[in-house]
């Protein structure tokens, strides 16, 4: 019983952990739009060809995708009583959670302008 309780309490600070980190990224995107003002597609260019940037886009993002992932994850029980369709949604959301961050990784790195 105790693994099932410590589990809660990660999860806990895991979701405060991804939150703090997609609203420190959204800071820093308005502290960058306030100082620089609103961008032109050759300055978005510059700015995700520095890797650092791209970086901390790919940990904002899989960040938010698992801080919803692990809402989905605790809604589905209040909702989904048959047992087998929650496991098929648990599924679906795990497989939507990888295809995103592999999706976010291939549009950050793998693509070239």
């Amino acid at each position: 019983m105790a693994g099932k309780n410590e589990s809660a309490i990660t999860e806990w600070w895991l979701q405060r952990l991804t939150g703090a980190v997609v609203g420190l990224y959204v800071v820093v995107l308005i502290g960058l739009l306030l100082v620089h003002g609103a961008p032109n597609a050759e300055q978005w260019r510059a700015l995700f060809a520095n890797n650092t940037f791209r970086v901390l886009t790919l940990l904002a993002l899989v960040s938010a995708f698992y801080h919803g992932l692990v809402g989905v994850l605790h809604v589905w029980p209040d909702y989904v009583k048959n047992r087998a369709v929650r496991a098929v949604l648990v599924g679906a959301s795990w497989l939507a959670f990888i295809a995103y961050s592999a999706w976010t990784v291939v549009i950050l790195f793998a693509l070239k302008s």
